[in-house]
């Protein structure tokens, strides 16, 4: 190893929304931030879809879409092989929200290689995500199952955020060229209460002093020109006012219903796997297995789920739902919403977006572009960037027969969920899907998404890019190009995409 390597600090805040991270930065209360931003840069990214912690960490330590990784969501089921019998087959209805949770790093896809893979100097505190790492470059990984199970029950989330800056200091004494710090207290905080609410602020303060003593750190140690230190998050928030539980829904339409956290049902029509608890996905007959998806035209017969009743517009019809998603039986993907349903297709040049009974997704027509052009276009829109991870779900073969996306303000579990979520994430709403990115070094104008951050951050390293990333090099840290958002093109409103 060189005497004096570039290194990496990836600080992941979960849960800091952009406009209050934004406003305290303003209001002074962050100075240590406001110190390392006068020589970098901040700006807005898009996150992935579900929303919602585990899989919303995938792009940062993979370069990879949950899509790609075969991760559509931190609840899921297994079509091909669950059967019925819930207590056999448990394992085939996964749940990385308990005693699952370190099934994680086997479920991805085998051939996405991990950043602690990739980069053997490497360590990871409080990360979930943890394939790559020996037991000594995982050093808090008993203290992050300890003081995860305290703040679930003490709702006291701060000794998770103390445990992670105690191991971040101490690796950054050490050789380690890549660190990973997760600190999970304004998630916990913002789901008690509010985004804005005071215990959020004030871990965000503690977050704050951290980077502060870091700095002062590598400063001693002659490292803080050689390294590049960036806190993001992973997903946003919003206040929940009304919840929907989305199993129970199903249930009062008369279909036999299985979910977490009791997975026993009588010979069940329907599985619900809600995330976040923003976004469900949908199985429909689930103990019998099949190798495939069913298209939205198969689902709305009335064997599908064993009711005459039309579950989609049922669903449409509620105030908590903002869009359902499925497979159209051409390939694409069909999406329905209030202003009507259109579909998605792959298209040589990357995304078309033809309405077909109206336009769902709010974007004046039918539309193309490339994936980058999708992006620039949409990332401040009421779904920022759907376009992109509705097709992006439908990649992996474990996501539901259907998708179902909350509007802002509502969710959909309410049943077992102790503590009350106050506030929640995991839909394609703007509040969920627009993080933080702040940088000790100068950042691009034009809109990214967290999952291009993994190539800058090899590139910083000096290590090769792989390839077959989704992440995009648009930032090269030092090497920073602009370039101008193109618009997307219109298409003709009788042309398919």
């Amino acid at each position: 190893m060189r005497a004096n390597p570039a290194r990496c600090f990836l600080l992941l805040v979960d849960g800091l929304r952009p406009d209050v991270a934004e406003e305290r930065l303003a209001a002074g209360d962050l100075p240590h931030l406001a110190e390392m931003l006068d020589e970098g840069g901040r700006t807005r990214a898009i996150t992935v879809f579900p929303s919602t912690t585990s899989v919303a960490y995938l792009p940062f330590l993979t370069g990879c879409t949950p899509g790609r990784c075969n991760i559509p969501s931190i609840r899921w089921l297994d079509r091909r092989t669950y059967g019925g019998r819930w207590w056999r087959e448990r394992d085939a209805v996964r749940s990385y929200c308990g005693y699952q949770a370190p099934r994680l790093d086997d479920d991805i896809a085998p051939d996405v290689r991990t950043i602690f893979e990739l980069v053997p100097e490497s360590i990871g505190i409080f990360t979930p995500i943890a394939r790559g790492l020996t037991p000594a470059r995982d050093p808090s990984r008993r203290e992050r199952q300890l003081w995860g199970a305290l703040a679930h029950y003490a709702q006291w989330h701060q000794p998770s955020d103390d445990a992670a800056a105690r191991h971040l200091l101490r690796a950054a004494a050490g050789p380690a060229r890549f660190v990973f710090a997760q600190f999970p207290a304004v998630d916990g905080y913002t789901h008690q209460a509010h985004p804005e609410a005071a215990s959020v602020l004030r871990a965000l303060r503690g977050v704050d002093r951290v980077v502060g003593q870091l700095r002062d750190q590598l400063r001693r140690q002659g490292q803080l020109e050689n390294s590049l230190l960036l806190l993001v998050s992973d997903h946003g928030s919003a206040t929940v006012h009304t919840h929907l539980d989305l199993p129970d829904w199903f249930r009062a339409h008369g279909v036999p219903t299985l979910s977490h956290p009791v997975l026993w049902e009588r010979e069940p029509r329907a599985a619900v796997m809600v995330a976040g608890n923003g976004s469900a996905m949908v199985y429909a007959r689930p103990g019998v297995p099949r190798q495939g998806r069913w298209p939205v035209d198969r689902l709305r017969q009335p064997d599908a789920f064993g009711v005459s009743d039309d579950l989609f517009a049922a669903l449409l019809r509620e105030p908590s739902v903002g869009l359902v998603a499925g497979e159209a039986g051409d390939g694409g993907v069909w999406v329905g919403g209030n202003g009507g349903t259109a579909i998605l297709r792959r298209t040589p040049s990357g995304i078309g977006y033809r309405p077909v009974s109206g336009d769902p997704l709010g974007l004046g027509g039918a539309r193309s572009g490339s994936v980058r052009e999708w992006l620039e276009s949409t990332w401040d829109a009421e779904y920022p960037d759907a376009a992109y991870q509705l097709l992006d779900q439908f990649r992996a073969d474990r996501t539901g027969d259907l998708l179902v996306v909350a509007r802002e303000g509502y969710d959909f579990r309410r049943r077992f969920e102790v503590p009350e979520h106050r506030a929640g994430h995991g839909s394609l709403a703007r509040s969920h899907m627009q993080t933080p990115v702040w940088s000790s070094a100068p950042l691009p104008a034009e809109p990214i998404r967290t999952v291009d951050l993994f190539p800058a951050v090899l590139n910083w390293l000096g290590e090769v890019i792989p390839a077959g990333l989704d992440g995009e090099r648009v930032w090269l840290p030092g090497e920073h190009r602009a370039r101008a958002a193109a618009p997307l093109a219109m298409a003709p409103s009788t042309a398919g995409p």
